[in-house]
């Protein structure tokens, strides 16, 4: 493996160190003073372009990463500056479209709104609000508004910093009485449209029997609502190493592309033919995000497979480090601020890790048997993401699950069977005496696997506690990434 051949990973390095920086010095970036520096730049490297100089390799090269540097600086600090300054004119007044249902806290129901700006603020309630749907104007007077990034008090500067990565400006408290509802009489946005359709999917699911704990389970697998989740459950998946099952994300789109690709019988196409197969998975993928309310973590992940699929029509490797890193860049051009999701890294360093390893993986397997050779896939796969994930897991949730391979083996084929089933679930919804065999089905399926990840999460050292630093998590990646050299290198020079 020559780094030279992957040009776009040298790219994002600096592009992804902009980003930081601007994060670092946010309070002394300037968007005008990093607007003109790029242009500069740009200018420079259409001048090394041009020019014949013998090094001019290593010239570009420089300028190309600093030109990236200063891109992530901007756009970082752009999407910074637009969330802080959708602060209300008026502190004691506030209006927006809401945008979430209603959720209980503990002494207040929370709201959030989108104002015009298109930030959002989140509205605690001191009496239980009713009535409500998605699309509705709130306007209310508020006290207490607080901007989500400046924190006193250290104790709550963890949760503000997760409310402003999230594009949330402000939080507010309105006393009882103090609010007032303008039903939406407008056109409702794709974003509104689609969470509407989530919550009527929930209301089918439970006039048809799947309610309760097992219920929240297969609506958190099938359509990414989580509200009504035990956090019994929740710790369970979690302790067990399988909480990825629970949240709709690349997981899940990777067993859906799997479905269609046997579905439409792809391997059997020509391969320039391919491309209308992976054009149809794409449309499809798109068409679930929507079914299930454009849940962040499946857009991430349908966005990503998005990019993947293209490169693989256009007969390049959908799994290679630069058809990652292509995706990579493009998402946080996007947002910049998926930079600080947990999701969004566990992802790429999931997927990076594959992509780099993938081919050794098949061709080291002893046996040409498609059951063996699908078992050893799989557990190779996932013994690679749980050591790659392992420092990042630690480091934002204090502890190292050690039975992920163990729990994945066992509720895997209850996840294919949930998520197939629940396909004909809705098919044969018009059929009551079908539809009752599969939502018994269905309700078996969550319960087992359920039951089995308790089990799995209650052996004894199936969990280590430990959480590190951020210099102690760079160091093990510096040790994962300086033995993932060594091998690819012993494996280049022996072949």
């Amino acid at each position: 493996m020559h780094w030279q051949n992957y040009p776009l990973i040298r790219l994002i390095i600096p592009f992804t160190l902009g980003m930081i920086g601007a994060n670092v010095f946010i309070s002394h970036m300037d968007m005008v003073v990093l607007f003109i520096l790029c242009c500069v730049v740009l200018a420079f490297s259409f001048f090394f372009i041009k020019t014949s100089s013998t090094d001019k390799d290593g010239k570009f090269g420089f300028v190309a990463m600093t030109l990236f540097f200063l891109i992530g600086m901007t756009l970082y600090t752009g999407k910074y500056r637009h969330i802080e300054k959708g602060m209300p004119a008026d502190s004691t007044v506030v209006q927006g479209t809401l945008v979430e249902l209603p959720k209980e806290k503990a002494h207040s129901w929370a709201i959030e709104v989108k104002q015009e700006n298109g930030v959002h603020i989140i509205i605690y309630i001191g009496n239980q609000p009713e009535c409500l749907a998605l699309g509705d104007t709130i306007m209310a007077k508020v006290r207490h508004l607080n901007a989500t990034n400046h924190c006193e008090n250290d104790t709550f500067k963890t949760y503000n910093d997760y409310l402003f990565y999230h594009g949330i400006c402000a939080t507010a408290y309105t006393p009882p009485g103090q609010w007032l509802v303008r039903p939406c009489t407008t056109q409702r946005s794709l974003l509104l449209s689609a969470k509407t359709l989530q919550e009527r999917l929930h209301q089918i699911y439970e006039e048809h029997g799947i309610s309760d704990e097992a219920g929240s389970i297969i609506e958190a697998m099938t359509i990414g609502r989580k509200t009504d989740l035990p956090k019994e459950t929740r710790n369970a998946f979690a302790h067990a190493g399988i909480s990825h099952i629970l949240a709709l994300s690349g997981f899940h789109v990777g067993i859906i592309v799997l479905m269609i690709q046997v579905f439409f019988f792809k391997t059997f196409l020509p391969l320039r033919w391919q491309w209308i197969s992976n054009i149809f998975i794409i449309v499809t993928l798109w068409g679930y995000a929507f079914l299930t309310g454009f849940s962040p973590s499946l857009v991430r992940a349908t966005t990503m497979f998005t990019i993947l699929l293209l490169c693989q029509s256009l007969q390049r490797d959908a799994f290679s480090p630069n058809s990652c890193a292509l995706a990579f860049f493009i998402m946080l051009c996007i947002n910049p601020f998926y930079l600080h999701d947990i999701g969004f890294q566990l992802s790429f360093i999931a997927v990076g890790s594959i992509s780099i390893f993938n081919r050794r993986i098949i061709t080291s397997c002893p046996s040409h048997n498609a059951w063996i050779r699908l078992l050893w896939s799989t557990v190779a796969i996932t013994l690679l993401c749980s050591i790659f994930t392992a420092p990042l897991v630690a480091v934002h949730f204090g502890r190292i699950p050690l039975l992920t391979i163990v729990s994945n083996l066992a509720v895997l084929p209850f996840v294919y069977l949930l998520m197939s089933c629940s396909i004909l679930w809705w098919l044969f919804l018009w059929c009551e005496p079908i539809n009752n065999l599969l939502t018994d089905l269905l309700n078996w399926t969550a319960n087992t696997m359920n039951s089995i990840t308790h089990q799995i999460s209650t052996l004894p050292y199936a969990t280590i506690h430990w959480q590190p630093n951020v210099w102690i998590t760079l160091g093990c990646y510096a040790i994962l990434l300086t033995l993932t050299y060594f091998i690819l290198t012993h494996k280049s020079t022996k072949a």
